[in-house]
């Protein structure tokens, strides 16, 4: 169930950018602002990796589904609500579940350990949509107590059309504090053993490119390729139950949109 929730992570943080800046896509240009709510259902399967060591890549079937309204914004699991805007501007609170982790059980160089949970982060999210694309900034804590950890994302999202489809690239910087790297990439005294010693990383500043593609194939209608690849720092790459500095996240689906 776990690696399930994770993958359904992934692909919204891929998806997550059409759904973002659509509000504008109809005026051609992505500092105007929209009245009409966006909606839009579906399906389809991604592959995603997981850096711990002996967990490997697998393909899901997953929904999908989004809703960008003038205030409120729901992005599949994640969501929030734009308490103040002017302009191009907005800024509110956001909520967001975390699927970082594992249980014990999901490969032989993870027995031993305790199972890394799933929790709510919760924060404030700003948006900026301007002529030269759209800004984000967000900034999340926990608020269940799990990682006890926060999280900062610098990003920069642009949308264009060519040959029929629309091309939505994106990159960004994502910060992740201390006490959220140890949690999910630690490993604790009493979890050490031979060939895993204890391990207690820092925080991290990890560059991420994310593309979505989306083609119409009718008013309603449409095929959506998604594509998230991040660099893992040195931080989470040395920990001894991780064996790539890399992660990836490979999506293709439908969509409805009403």
């Amino acid at each position: 169930m776990l690696r399930t929730n994770l993958i359904i992570a992934a692909v919204l943080a891929i998806s997550g950018a059409a759904v973002h800046v659509s509000g504008a896509e109809s005026e051609g240009d992505t500092s105007a602002e929209s009245e009409e709510a966006k909606v839009f259902v579906g399906g389809g399967a991604v592959i995603s990796s997981k850096p711990y060591d002996g967990v490997d890549s697998k393909v899901y079937p997953i929904p999908m589904f989004g809703y960008e309204g003038e205030r409120l914004y729901l992005r599949g699991i994640s969501g929030g609500y734009r308490l103040f805007k002017h302009g191009g501007w907005s800024i509110g609170p956001m909520v967001r579940p975390r699927f970082e982790g594992y249980e014990a059980d999901d490969s032989d160089a993870l027995r031993g350990m305790d199972d890394r949970d799933l929790t709510l982060d919760g924060g404030v999210n700003l948006e900026a949509r301007t002529k030269w694309g759209l800004f984000g900034a967000m900034f999340l804590t926990d608020v269940l107590g799990e990682h006890d950890g926060q999280e900062f994302e610098a990003s920069y999202t642009v949308l264009f059309p060519y040959a029929g489809f629309t091309f939505i690239p994106s990159v960004a910087l994502r910060w992740r504090s201390d006490d959220l790297v140890d949690y999910y990439y630690g490993v604790k005294r009493n979890e050490a053993r031979a060939g895993r010693p204890a391990y207690t990383p820092s925080d991290t500043l990890d560059p991420v490119i994310r593309l979505a593609v989306r083609r119409e194939l009718t008013d309603h209608w449409g095929l959506l390729l998604g594509f998230q690849y991040e660099w893992l720092s040195e931080e989470i790459s040395d920990s001894p139950i991780v064996d790539d500095d890399t992660a990836f996240s490979v999506l293709v689906g439908a969509t409805y949109t009403f």
